[in-house]
């Protein structure tokens, strides 16, 4: 875990996502990674979705919720660097990938550069998105609107999220 007594601790949402290869085992590396920027908090469920974009396979997404010291576009940095390290190339928008990590939302900030947005601009209509992050942050508000994700999700429905047999942080020991 990154150290420093001084700094701000954020509290973070990272949304995972893999549809190619061994999604499984991309998610529980990925989770291990992250678990270097911080502590983890509590780990989702996982749940297969059908994909946004061009035909490709479904995808798997999860949540993380981690406290961390790192400023949100060194988080940034950090989380493109574990998507390169596990093989991601950015060839074709919305296309399949090895490793998708976003920052989903962080407790009480708003945050809008060329490079950053948060909470993540989609997250509110994707369902992929809410239901792990509910899963890690169940009390979670928009920081915008202030409106509970929840009550997003709800409006939103779930049809199409499918949670599958296991647990993310299980087989790695987080909560």
């Amino acid at each position: 875990m990154l150290s420093n007594a001084s700094a701000r601790i954020f509290d973070v949402v990272v949304g995972l996502g893999s549809n190619v290869g061994q999604r499984e085992q991309q998610l529980e590396r990925a989770v291990s990674a992250i678990a270097r920027l911080g502590a983890v908090l509590a780990c989702s469920s996982v749940y297969e979705t059908a994909p946004v974009g061009p035909p490709q396979p479904d995808f798997l997404n999860a949540a993380v919720r981690l406290h961390t010291t790192l400023e949100p576009h060194a988080l940034l940095d950090h989380l493109l660097e574990i998507e390169r390290a596990a093989g991601r190339e950015r060839r074709e928008r919305w296309g399949p990938r090895v490793l998708d990590l976003d920052v989903l939302w962080i407790s009480g900030v708003v945050l809008a550069t060329e490079r950053l947005s948060v909470p993540h601009p989609e997250l509110r209509r994707r369902a992929f998105a809410l239901v792990p992050l509910l899963d890690v942050a169940p009390e979670a508000l928009d920081p915008v609107t202030q409106q509970a994700y929840a009550d997003m999700a709800r409006a939103l429905g779930t049809t199409g999220v499918r949670r599958v047999s296991f647990r993310l942080g299980d087989a790695l020991g987080f909560p």
